[in-house]
């Protein structure tokens, strides 16, 4: 016995704590999965990474319905000691199906029940685990004639903080007879799915009533029937409540009727999203002294082009960190230069649409002033339709060394080998995001040693970048050859000057398919080994916004949609489907 412990001593691959070590720097399930085959200490330090589940990646949320009712039938004992892991859990199946009482308006539902709440003991393993207890509990969809009522109590856990239901549980939760404040002693963030076209506005109500919040999330799934005006009313009467509220986000079609003189004040809230309201929001916001995040994507038809009163609106929120805005249309980049000065400290800055038709040149005007106000940019996006001269990347590594996401689906980013050669990297940019990039000379270099040379000053430009920056360009036919082709095989240097391309940008407008410029890029795209996924960007973004709210507020706002695509709304980097 001492000969082995020994041997194993000498095994650092046995050893708990370096194990453990080894599975916390695993980031991706299949290989957790792999690990756990390989022997017990193994398999456990994978499962429980595996169990834990996640508030914002979807790769790593716990086991969908269907693999948990495996696993209870396989082994009741597995699935008690399982559970024990679990700190986030979800209950959702892994494809949800349309409710069809509710056609013709489009309701997602779960079909498969939890075999494990068929009994009690084992329910209360499912959903107050023993141990330290769930940090969050999530049921987006009405799991269909599952027999909650037998266990409403089930619901109301001591240990839970984040709690993310649809709607129809409210009514389940305040049906029990147990509840008051005192049964929330943790609950604080709540986000409900309104789904259905019943609204239970007075189950909500009710629940708000009994709770303490510090975040609220109200999201109106598109193809529901939508909350009145009035329920909007008697929802803001039941926030006005929480003077404690941090987070308030209303993802609904009519979240903002006229406040009145009186106005709405939370004195603490740091981060509010508005996804259709009235103007007055806007002059509600001078009072939000610690806003530090704010989304508002439509304030109303009749704000079309943005004025002075709302600049200094917006710009009165000094600590903001996070600002989306997509109402109405800049035509001023003075007035987005001015939000930027007045609030440094942005992280993110995203802008939807600025019509600079009259002067496309105001976009190069507007980057120039916007990178040296905002020196902790980590997130730019701007729907601006203008030529970017590759001078810029200089300005950009410059001024904003922490930017992640560049995201500038309007623009055309004009450059060449000479420029990428003189540029020092952008070390941290994972998405980059244009409408084209035109290199000068595209068919010069199309030789093979220009190409390889372009490649590597682009690696070491973006080392970090994980995807094509032109979405558009996975659709040629270059993109779907296994092999670079013959243009980059043969020597075109003895080209005459009739048959070099041009090296005239085109204009905006042009369309560059199977041109020399269009060729050129996709062959680059190969040789750099970007894999053909058209969510990568749409991946890191999601995964960069939820990541800065569980930093900043210690909750995501996880959308619907991420429970009934989990690739779209996570971490992995996977081909699409």
């Amino acid at each position: 016995m001492v000969a082995r412990f020994e041997r194993n001593a000498r095994n650092p691959l046995l050893i708990p704590e370096i194990v453990g070590l080894v599975i916390n720097n695993i980031h991706n399930v299949p290989d957790l999965l792999s690990c756990a085959g390989v022997n017990t200490i193994w398999n456990v330090a994978a499962l429980k990474k595996l169990y834990k589940g996640s508030l914002n990646d979807m790769q790593f949320r716990t086991p969908d319905i269907g693999s948990l009712n495996c696993l209870f039938v396989a082994s009741r004992k597995q699935f008690a000691r399982n559970m024990t892991f679990v700190k986030h859990l979800l209950l959702s199946p892994e494809i949800p199906a349309i409710d069809e009482v509710e056609v013709p308006h489009t309701r997602l539902v779960c079909l498969e029940k939890c075999r494990a709440m068929r009994h009690r003991q084992y329910a209360e393993y499912l959903l107050q685990p023993r141990g330290r207890g769930l940090s969050s509990l999530t049921i987006p969809f009405e799991i269909k004639d599952q027999d909650w009522p037998l266990f409403p109590d089930f619901l109301i856990n001591q240990t839970i903080e984040f709690l993310a239901i649809d709607s129809y549980y409210c009514k389940l939760i305040v049906s029990s007879q147990e509840l008051t404040k005192a049964s929330f002693p943790s609950l604080k963030a709540l986000t409900i799915y309104q789904s259905g076209s019943r609204r239970q506005m007075d189950e909500l109500c009710r629940l708000l009533r009994s709770c303490d919040l510090q975040f609220f999330c109200l999201e109106e799934p598109s193809g529901t029937e939508g909350l009145t005006q009035f329920d909007t009313v008697e929802l803001l009467s039941c926030l006005q409540q929480q003077q404690n509220l941090k987070v308030m986000a209303l993802n609904v079609r009519h979240c903002g009727p006229r406040l009145g003189k009186q106005g709405i004040s939370w004195p603490n809230l740091k981060a509010l999203y508005i996804r259709e309201g009235e103007e007055d929001w806007l002059d509600q916001l001078p009072e939000f002294e610690k806003l530090q995040i704010l989304s508002l994507e439509n304030l109303g038809p009749e704000i079309r082009f943005i004025d002075h009163s709302i600049i200094e609106n917006i710009a009165s929120c000094r600590h903001l960190q996070v600002l989306n805005l997509h109402f109405g249309e800049f035509c001023d980049e003075e007035e987005l230069i001015q939000i930027a000065r007045c609030c440094p400290l942005l992280r993110k800055f995203s802008v939807g649409c600025i019509d600079f038709r009259a002067d496309p040149t105001l976009g190069e005007d507007l980057l120039l002033g916007l990178l040296p106000a905002l020196p902790h940019l980590e997130f730019l996006a701007l729907g601006v339709k203008f030529q970017m001269p590759g001078a810029l990347l200089q300005d950009i590594s410059r001024h904003c060394p922490r930017l992640t996401v560049l995201d500038l689906p309007m623009t055309q980013l004009c450059i060449s080998l000479a420029v990428i050669t003189e540029r020092p990297p952008l070390w941290r940019l994972e998405s980059m995001h244009f409408a084209r990039i035109y290199f000068e000379n595209p068919r010069h270099l199309m030789q093979r040693d220009k190409l390889q040379s372009v490649a590597t000053e682009w690696r070491r430009i973006f080392p970090k970048l994980r995807g094509i920056p032109c979405p558009g360009d996975l659709y040629s036919r270059s993109m779907q050859e296994d092999e670079l082709g013959e243009e980059i095989q043969g020597d075109s240097a003895g080209l005459s000057a009739d048959e070099e391309m041009s090296s005239t940008v085109p204009s905006l407008d042009w369309d560059d398919y199977d041109s020399d410029w269009f060729i050129f890029r996709t062959k680059l795209w190969k040789v750099l080994g970007y894999r053909k996924d058209l969510l990568l960007h749409d991946k890191i973004q999601y995964m960069w916004q939820t990541d800065l709210e569980i930093e900043m507020v210690r909750w995501p706002i996880v959308p619907l949609a991420a429970f009934s695509d989990p690739d779209l709304h996570s971490t992995t980097t996977s081909c699409p489907r």
